[in-house]
């Protein structure tokens, strides 16, 4: 059993492929944005491999347009540390959850002062489908939310990865 299922199981149970929508709304409840998504989750938890969990997040909009977003979570004192051009922040399940279905994110953007991010992550019983909720603040002030329904594609990301998942790429028409 490699270091994150045995320290921080439900996050490692969350490998696999997910579908879903992402709902963003403005701080008055205002619907700003709405996109489907699919998540590849990644899990190297091995000797060879460390203890790394990472994830690409591939949006598409009605309009056709994508944009890919990468992230990669190190172990480290009981969290995963998650660190690039976008975010600075962790990921951990919340030990206080008696029934084990809770993960918190936290993180800020870097070279933005005043910006922060909580994310709530909840896990159904049968580990097949989640609820995410984001909350967003710049100066203290709460600007946005979003709401997030996903569904287990997969518990095999391989058979689902490709290459260019593996780094960002900003909102585009795909043709």
């Amino acid at each position: 059993m490699g270091i994150i299922a045995k320290n921080m199981p439900l996050v490692a149970q969350q490998a696999g492929v997910w579908e879903g929508e992402y709902v963003h709304f403005d701080h008055n409840h205002r619907e700003i944005d709405r996109h489907q998504s699919r998540l590849i989750c990644r899990l190297h938890d091995s000797d060879e491999e460390g203890a790394i969990l990472n994830q690409s997040n591939i949006y598409t909009w009605a309009d056709g347009s994508r944009e890919i977003r990468f992230f990669e979570g190190v172990y480290n004192n009981d969290r995963l540390h998650i660190k690039n051009d976008l975010i600075d922040g962790w990921t951990a399940s919340i030990d206080l959850d008696e029934t084990n279905s809770t993960i918190m994110v936290q993180w800020v953007r870097p070279g933005e002062n005043g910006f922060r991010y909580y994310e709530i992550i909840t896990v159904s019983e049968d580990g097949q489908h989640k609820n995410r909720t984001w909350h967003w603040y710049r100066n203290n002030r709460l600007f946005q939310r979003t709401l997030i329904n996903e569904s287990r594609i997969s518990h095999d990301w391989q058979t689902h990865d490709a290459e260019e998942y593996l780094h960002y790429q900003p909102r585009q028409i795909i043709k």
